[in-house]
This record gives C-alpha cells, sequence and structure tokens, in this order.
C-alpha cells in the first residue's frame, strides 16, 4: 500500500505510522496534547514509559538524578523526573539509534567530538541537541508563569508559538521516517573544550527559545547549537569564534551562546524550511530555501544586551569586572558591548573569573 494524506497534510506509511506531522498535527497531538513526542501514540495505545530530558547516561555520568534543574519561574525540580510522554518503544529506538554512538563520542573528549564532526557527522549531534531542546520545552506546559498559587494557572508555554518549533521536529524525528535532511536545514553546531573555572559543575544546560539556540556542557566538552539559522550564526560569529584560543569557562560558554543567538536574530533575510514527501517513490526530504548570500541586518546591541542577561540570568549579580564599578558593567551588558571573552586588545581572557579582595568595594 502507498502512503496516505490525511485532511490536516500529515502522511501515513501503509500500518498507519505518522511519518510526517503537518504543523496542524504538531501543534495539537505534540505540543498541546500528550501523545508521544516521537511517534504521536495517544497515551493508552501503547505502553508508555516517559523520556528523561537530559538522556540517562548523562544523568548517571555527572551525579545528577538527585539535583535540581532551575526552571523559568524559578522553581526547581529533580532530573529525575524531568520528563515528557514517550512511548517505550520509542524511547528504545533511541537508546540505540542516538544515545549509544552520542555517548561514546562524546565521552572521548573534546578533540573527539570536533574530529566526529569535521568528519561529516553533525547530522548525530544536531538530532541529539534537537531532542533535548524540544523535550526542555515541551515540559514548560506542566509549569506555572507565577508561583504564586493565587495568581491564573498561566504555563510556560503559553508564551511560545509551537509552529516555529515544526521544523525542528521534522528534522529530530528522520531516524523514525529516514528522511533524507539536506546540509542546508542542519544548522550552526560548535564545539569547544570547557574547563571548571569558577564552578565544580561539569554540567550546564541552557537555552534562548527565541533564537532556538542551546549549550550543553558535558564535562571538558561544551556544544552549542542554533537550529533554525542553516549556519548563519556561525558565519556572523566566526570573526569572534576564530579568536578564542583557549577553553571556555562557565560564563564564557553561555556568552558563546548569546553571539550565536544574536546572529541568528540579526540575519537579513531568513532561511525558509519544507518537508517534501514523495509519495509515489515512499520518500521523505528535509530541505531549506536559502538566501542569495548570507547577510546580516543592522545590528541592535540592546538585544544582545538583553540576551546577555537572559543567558547568565542570576549570575550577573555577583559578577564583577575589573576596572569598572557595578554600575559601569551593569550599563555595558545592557549596551551589548560587555564580553567576558575578550580583554581590552582583543585577545582571549585565559582566566575569565578570578576572585576579588574583600576590600574591594561594591559599586
Amino acid at each position: 500500500m502507498a502512503w496516505t494524506k490525511t485532511p490536516d497534510g500529515s502522511f501515513l506509511d501503509a500500518a498507519g505510522n505518522v511519518l510526517f506531522f503537518s504543523k496542524e498535527r504538531f501543534v495539537n497531538d505534540i505540543c498541546l496534547g500528550r501523545c508521544c513526542f516521537i511517534c504521536g501514540a495517544q497515551p493508552g495505545s501503547k505502553v508508555f514509559n516517559d523520556e528523561h530530558i537530559i538522556p540517562e547516561w548523562v544523568l548517571r555520568k555527572y551525579n545528577l538524578f538527585d539535583r535540581t534543574i532551575t526552571l523559568p519561574n524559578n522553581t526547581t525540580i529533580k532530573y529525575s523526573r524531568y520528563k515528557v510522554p514517550c512511548c517505550e518503544e520509542c524511547n528504545s529506538l533511541m537508546g540505540r539509534q542516538i544515545e549509544q554512538r552520542i555517548s561514546t563520542v562524546v565521552n572521548a573528549g573534546p578533540e573527539a567530538v570536533q574530529n566526529h564532526i569535521a568528519t561529516g557527522n553533525s547530522l548525530e549531534f544536531f538530532v541529539w541537541l534537537g531532542l533535548i531542546f524540544l523535550k526542555t520545552h515541551l515540559k514548560d506546559r506542566d509549569f506555572r508563569i507565577e508561583r504564586d498559587l493565587r495568581k491564573p494557572d498561566h504555563k510556560i508555554s503559553d508564551l511560545y508559538d509551537w509552529g516555529t518549533l515544526h521544523h525542528l521536529h521534522c528534522i529530530v524525528r528522520c531516524f523514525v521516517n529516514g528522511s533524507h535532511l539536506d546540509k542546508e536545514v542542519f544548522g550552526s553546531l560548535g564545539a569547544f573544550a570547557a574547563k571548571s573555572e569558577g564552578s565544580l559543575d561539569e554540567f550546564d544546560y541552557g537555552d534562548l527559545i527565541e533564537a532556538q539556540t542551546m549549550l550543553l556542557r558535558l564535562g571538558d566538552v561544551v556544544l552549542i547549537k542554533t537550529f533554525n539559522d542553516a549556519c548563519g550564526a556561525i558565519n556572523g560569529a566566526m570573526p569572534r569564534l576564530e579568536r578564542i584560543t583557549g577553553s571556555l569557562s562557565e560564563i564564557q560558554a553561555r556568552e558563546v551562546m548569546v553571539d550565536f543567538a544574536f546572529m541568528n536574530l540579526s540575519l537579513k533575510e531568513r532561511p525558509q524550511f519544507y518537508t517534501e514527501c514523495d509519495m509515489k517513490n515512499g520518500k521523505l526530504a528535509e530541505r531549506a530555501v536559502m538566501p542569495a548570500q548570507f547577510e546580516l541586518g543592522e545590528l541592535d546591541f540592546a538585544l544582545r544586551g538583553a540576551l546577555f542577561r537572559h543567558a547568565l540570568s542570576d549570575r550577573i549579580t555577583t559578577m564583577r569586572a575589573l576596572g569598572k564599578t557595578k554600575d559601569e558593567m551593569e550599563r555595558a551588558i545592557d549596551d551589548g558591548r560587555f564580553t567576558v571573552l575578550f580583554d581590552d586588545d582583543g585577545k582571549f581572557i585565559e582566566k575569565s573569573i578570578v576572585p576579588f579582595p574583600p576590600e574591594t568595594p561594591l559599586s
């Protein structure tokens, strides 16, 4: 039997499995419903065991099961309970097809990761990181914006335009439906060496959803990914990236995430993505319509400042800048020119975090 097309525009195979989710079905079943986020199975139709947002091998490696993640509303939840609806079949498939290979490469260190990507295997990291990013924001359906229970029960996800994540969902399902991915749909990916300067933690996660950009630090490796830019972000950030000559501290890595996000949001003309469904030959392909040339629009550095504040959150309250008062540093952040990556001569800062003497004034 050939594929069938449903009234909403989705495509099913002969067994009734969803090969392609239309945007409407993605929003209704995956984002607003409680279906398996991979195959779309309804609760009760299959065995569900749910999926850890941060993969289990990462939780084990960095002893995170009993630790907590801080949510956008400043409440916390244990990583062990940080899950989204997923059927047992898809959960097992992700483990075999994705997690086993990624864990092997990551555990080999930053050079192995960089070599893996450089030799044409960036798709695996794109899918793996995309799954984590998507799961993170699907979970926001469970969390209130306001911690005060007397206030309306609006959820963090109520602020999202779910349709903007449809392309990402199409991409990360390629291990299920066998879709071909054109290289332009991959987005920007940077792999950097990391160090534990200023923090004993070896794990960090951060994202800027409005720019579809995320950071994941795993020991001495930090991965930074933008999903919807067709490599525009890394092209725009390259003049700064080329000046990084050492390992990144936690706050430096977050600034690189900001630079990726800033460049993505500053693209003069955005790529357009679509799924090509060849019903006759039974093939799917994810494709992109690219601008004639890469070009940035006028840079709004106040936007960079806002992204910087979002990315560093409460870390900013404890930050100081050598040679600047607290007020001067705050103004520099809001102006979008503040950096923990480079000194006044444009050289990479090897030691971005140093203890201030106790007598140092705070303003």
